[in-house]
């Protein structure tokens, strides 16, 4: 009798979507940019900067609340400001699509992927890997959303629940529940909350904050309700632009429209930058990168940019507008920060402040604000810290709207900078 064939194992090709694939730990931190060890932190960070700038474009001078609770595992954000939409939340839920309103954009605004929602969504859940909780509450409903894993499709299984909010009437307020696996980071973070919390304060003048750590209140209200600074909201400039940025950001617009039934021309796209929203203004630009009466979609054939009209356009939008001065990107001043070193024990006589405001080689312009004060309690103990030596003062320093920490020794400062 033959001997029968050895059975054979025939394999198939699986088809499986990768989108949770982004919501692992090595991911995440590769989107946002740190360890998990800092994800508090980062979730602290990314909604007070969406509170500010939520705020910031309504015109409404800040009023946020942040509580941080390690009993409880809830880390939260409040605010006052217009707040959030269903629809807005309903997309930030859709993890096949990025949904931003800030990364076709150039302007020295916080955040440039607009996606902070999404990543903090999928954190608990990608530190626990069964499922995390955020809600969202904004507009009189409560948004509980409950992010977990299809392990048969390999996809996220989020369910959304929305109810009438029963606390939030005004403004937006996000809380992430953090899992007990990850408690320890939690509350390891302690001292750099309040150390990140505090450069909310010296670089917003117009922010009153209440920041509770364990239902221990620290209140700081406003120096200059007033302050203004460049908006998200406010029309964004050629001179920002390189040829391939300008065809990034048309072609954002050019695929949204499509996706809306609507044609845009170049003459409306022109509307949206500083200098340029005047029908005069807009004649001599199209006339002279040679595209009146076109649509935006004629800088693009076959889905790749036509480079020689981009940059046609470019060099007539930055030869009709003015570039941005850098005082009109705001200026904190040096009253602010006099008054907070007052309060954090500061000598008066020991105040010093410097701006310096000015355009790179590129006319790109920056603000660089810096201030220092002598703590004499904490003279010996600076002393001590210092590796090499020299006293040292903390200083806080501001770049288009950016925190810069760092230290730097007292003499270099004296010499390169406040005797400039």
């Amino acid at each position: 009798m033959a001997a029968s064939a050895p059975a054979r194992l025939e394999r198939i090709a699986f088809r499986t979507s990768r989108l949770l694939d982004f919501v692992g730990r090595r991911e995440l931190t590769a989107q946002i940019g740190h360890a998990p060890e800092s994800w508090p932190l980062v979730i602290v960070k990314e909604l007070v900067d969406n509170a500010l700038d939520a705020c910031e474009e309504a015109e409404i001078a800040p009023e946020i609340e942040v509580r941080v609770n390690t009993d409880t595992g809830e880390i939260s954000v409040a605010d006052n400001g217009p707040g959030i939409r269903p629809e807005t939340v309903a997309d930030i839920l859709d993890f096949g699509v990025r949904v931003s309103s800030r990364e076709a954009y150039v302007s020295p605004t916080r955040g440039a992927q607009g996606n902070a929602l999404k990543t903090i969504i999928a954190m608990p859940f990608a530190l626990d890997s069964g499922k995390g909780e955020t809600i969202i509450e904004s507009r009189g409903i409560e948004h509980r959303i409950v992010f977990a894993a299809d392990q048969v499709r390999q996809e996220p299984k989020i369910e959304h629940l929305t109810a009438a909010s029963q606390i939030v009437r005004n403004g937006t307020c996000v809380t992430v529940r953090w899992p007990d696996s990850a408690s320890a980071m939690l509350a390891g973070a302690g001292k750099r909350f309040l150390q990140m919390v505090s450069e909310y304060i010296f670089l917003n003048p117009h922010l009153t904050l209440r920041y509770y750590w364990n239902n221990r209140l620290t209140q700081v209200p406003a120096s200059e309700p007033r302050w203004q600074k460049w908006r998200a909201c406010d029309l964004t400039s050629a001179h920002w632009y390189d040829a391939p940025r300008l065809a990034r950001y048309a072609a954002a617009l050019v695929s949204h429209d499509q996706d809306h039934a609507r044609e845009r021309t170049v003459r409306e796209f022109l509307g949206e930058f500083r200098g340029l929203s005047g029908s005069g203004k807009q004649k001599h630009v199209i006339e002279a990168a040679g595209m009146a009466r076109l649509p935006l979609a004629a800088l693009f054939e076959d889905g790749a940019a036509d480079a020689e009209r981009v940059a046609a356009l470019l060099r007539a939008m930055c030869q009709h507008s003015r570039p941005v001065k850098p005082k009109d990107l705001g200026v904190i001043g040096s009253d602010h920060w006099r008054k907070l070193c007052a309060g954090v024990g500061g000598r008066d006589n020991t105040f010093r402040y410097r701006r310096i405001a000015e355009e790179d080689e590129n006319g790109i312009p920056y603000v660089v604000e810096a201030a220092f004060v002598a703590r004499p309690h904490h003279a010996a103990r600076a002393e001590a810290e210092s590796p090499s030596g020299n006293k040292r003062r903390g200083h806080a320093c501001r770049t288009n709207g950016i925190t810069i920490p760092c230290v730097i020794p007292r003499m270099a400062v004296q010499r390169d900078f406040w005797e400039a």
